[in-house]
């Protein structure tokens, strides 16, 4: 080879390494700007990779970092999923990162965060923590919209008629239901209406199942705080009223002396007195809620049959067919109920809301403005909420945590202390296109690869054999 060869192969070996080294600099220079500027293009055409606009406009004030856990098992589907979505949180906004957390593999990390069910994500941020169950957009979403709240929804828990607690460890106390509203920017605080009347402040009063009965001046301040647009959440037992039963008459809710008898219950493994709630009202509320409450020894609650002026009730939750209100209390101490002609057959409603709006102001006299200074509570400015449970058990320590009981609780909490920014997103569906074969279409379907492919293999085999076999 003489020198012009070799300076030529020189050449070319040194302009192939240059290119090389070009291209693994381009490679390395790509990498380097994908992890500071990051690309997501979603090509499906129901844009599942993509999220909504309301997301995204809550995502535009996530500016401190947020991290999310996301409790999932490794290798399943969950995990992939998760991973899927939260990408796309972290996508569109840089503070927040997530972590992929096996419980099996992590025990002490899991027990630490309290997790008790796999698909369980825990955000961090803004100095609180949020925790759901259901790994959706619209749980995440709802999560950091409470993360990035500050303001705190105080709730005041009527004491001194012998009420459930709210703090506490014992089956029947209603600490866990604190607990779990306390991470979602509630404040729990006690009130004894016998001593002074109820805050301006107040966001909610929850009266939790009293035994004795309350003062007329205690209703009357009930009735003035909720004619001005407040909210009340009445927990009530069987045979106990706590001598409200005109007071919630006046609007338009009916509670009797009676519990309900559910032999489903029975039939699923439970008493006939633990009713079970799988059928709901038209309400927010209840709009798309498919869980299964379980409620214990339970009274009726019902919407009046003559509608009360100025107030919309509407009955939240049902028994099944099969229940029945029994009122006659001997039959139950000896444990022989049987339904008979008094009693009122199932479905029965065992919650219901009465929302309250002011009337049409007119043109008042002198008359009017005397009557108004004396029937000062029960004038209606404000449009107040009142919802009633007919059973406290089924939100105490003992059963919150079971079935849907928990989300039914958050969710007429949340709707009645007004939270309006907590949204709803619709959920993305993959559409089916359902293939449509013409008879001739579906001649070739059958043809191609049950009778010529095959026939085409055979044939070549056939003839590689021959060739072969000639040598």
């Amino acid at each position: 080879m003489d020198k012009g060869e070799k300076k030529l192969k020189l050449k070319s070996s040194s302009n192939m390494t240059a290119a090389i080294l070009l291209v693994l600099v381009l490679l390395v220079f790509a990498t380097l700007l994908s992890e500071r500027h990051y690309f997501r293009w979603d090509l499906t055409s129901t844009d599942e990779h993509s999220l909504s606009d309301k997301t995204i406009q809550v995502l535009k004030n996530v500016k401190t970092p947020v991290t999310i856990k996301a409790f999932v098992r490794a290798g399943f589907q969950e995990a992939e999923d998760a991973k899927r979505l939260l990408s796309a949180y972290r996508y569109k906004a840089p503070t927040i990162t997530y972590e992929l957390i096996d419980p099996e593999k992590n025990p002490a990390i899991t027990r630490r965060y309290n997790v008790k069910s796999i698909n369980t994500f825990v955000l961090e941020g803004f100095n609180r923590s949020q925790t759901i169950k259901i790994a959706d957009e619209e749980h995440v979403t709802n999560a950091l919209i409470r993360l990035i709240e500050s303001n705190i929804q105080k709730v005041y828990w009527l004491t001194g008629h012998g009420e459930r607690p709210f703090k506490g460890t014992g089956p029947e106390s209603l600490g866990m239901m604190h607990d779990t509203l306390g991470k979602e920017n509630y404040e729990f605080l006690e009130l004894n209406l016998t001593q002074k009347d109820i805050p301006p402040d107040t966001s909610l009063v929850i009266v939790a199942a009293p035994v004795k009965q309350l003062f007329p001046a205690e209703i009357t301040s009930l009735r003035k705080y909720l004619n001005r647009g407040g909210r009340v959440m009445l927990f009530l037992e069987p045979f106990y009223d706590g001598g409200l039963q005109a007071f919630l008459k006046s609007y338009g809710i009916l509670i009797t002396d009676d519990i309900i008898v559910d032999k489903m219950s029975r039939v699923m493994g439970g008493d006939y007195l633990l009713p079970m709630v799988a059928n709901y009202g038209n309400h927010e509320i209840t709009r798309d809620f498919r869980l299964t409450s379980l409620f214990e020894m339970a009274r009726s609650v019902q919407p009046a049959d003559e509608p009360n002026e100025n107030t919309t009730v509407i009955a939240l939750a049902f028994t099944s067919p099969n229940s029945w209100s029994e009122t006659d209390r001997q039959s139950l101490d000896t444990g022989r109920v049987q339904f008979d002609k008094n009693d009122r057959q199932g479905p029965i409603s065992l919650a219901a809301i009465a929302e309250i709006e002011p009337p049409v102001k007119k043109v008042s006299t002198e008359k009017d403005s005397k009557d108004s200074k004396k029937n000062e509570a029960d004038n209606i400015n404000g449009k107040g909420k009142l919802v009633v449970f007919g059973d406290v058990d089924f939100a105490s320590n003992k059963r919150l945590k079971l079935a849907g009981n928990e989300d039914f609780i958050t969710n007429t909490i949340n709707y009645i202390v007004g939270r309006g920014n907590l949204i709803t997103i619709k959920k993305k569906h993959k559409p089916v296109e359902p293939l449509v074969l013409t008879q001739a279409h579906a001649r070739l379907a059958f043809w191609i690869p049950v009778v010529i492919m095959p026939l085409l293999v055979l044939v070549s085999g056939i003839v590689i054999w021959y060739r072969r076999r000639s040598r």
